[in-house]
């Protein structure tokens, strides 16, 4: 029930324009065809005929009367219903079963005891002194790799990684595919564990590879913590557990 309810929403936003042509032209040809039975029907001296006639206009009007229901239903659904739902509320995501392979133990190798050499006695050598040496100090520190390591590849941010610090204008890149893409959304949330979820952007219906997903002006909200997530949803209304990261906003 609910993927059918998802469905009639996406139909009504993606196809609202030709809703409202398609009622104008059904309006259009009820009116004319009003018109004509009114005007037979004031042309005529017959009873009968002139029922038949404003048999004609009452069909006309109801006609008018419901598509001008059908464009008033549309444009509310679109311009105040639609922006405040969210189509990945309705749907439930579906767990991935995820199967443990034992790890084997390697079959133990026989160490065979070799007796130990007798040691010969030699005289103390004589020590030298040396000069100190100088120790060069190498760095063994190695940098973190440019992009984080995703369960998912397919719905993974790259940028910015998890602990950043971010300030300013930044461009959220990553990956949003699927096998059976519909579409994504970025999302942050106050905290490292959000109670709430606001959107970046809008919904996008193309999906991206190693590329820009949404820009995010970090000046709109108050310095501190926000986890940044994305969402991306297939064609049967679920999707898998979304890729979120922590960062630090300092403007």
């Amino acid at each position: 029930m609910l993927n059918v309810l998802t469905f009639l929403i996406q139909v009504i936003e993606e196809y609202t324009f030709w809703v409202y042509i398609i009622c104008g032209a059904i309006i259009l040809w009820n009116l004319r065809r009003y018109l004509m039975a009114h005007n037979d029907r004031r042309n005529t001296i017959f009873p009968v005929e002139r029922e038949v006639a404003a048999h004609r206009e009452g069909q006309a009007m109801s006609a008018i009367g419901g598509m001008l229901a059908i464009c008033v239903v549309a444009v509310a659904v679109r311009h105040f219903v639609l922006p405040g739902v969210d189509v990945t509320e309705l749907v439930h995501p579906t767990p991935t079963m995820t199967l443990m392979i034992p790890t084997l133990d390697p079959t133990p190798t026989a160490v065979v005891a070799t007796p130990e050499p007798t040691a010969t006695p030699r005289p103390a050598p004589t020590l030298q002194p040396t000069p100190a040496a100088t120790l060069a100090m190498t760095p063994t520190d190695t940098p973190p790799p440019l992009a984080p390591t995703c369960a998912d590849p397919y719905t993974c941010i790259s940028s910015p990684r998890s602990g950043e610090t971010i300030s300013g204008t930044i461009s959220i890149r990553g990956n949003a595919n699927h096998a059976q893409f519909q579409f994504y959304k970025v999302e942050f949330g106050i905290g490292s564990n959000p109670e709430a979820w606001s959107s970046i952007g809008d919904i996008v219906r193309r999906p991206v590879s190693e590329g820009a997903l949404v820009t995010f002006n970090t000046e709109t909200v108050p310095n501190g913590v926000y986890t940044i997530r994305l969402v991306v949803v297939d064609i049967t209304g679920n999707y898998p557990p979304p890729y979120a990261v922590t960062v630090n906003v300092e403007n």
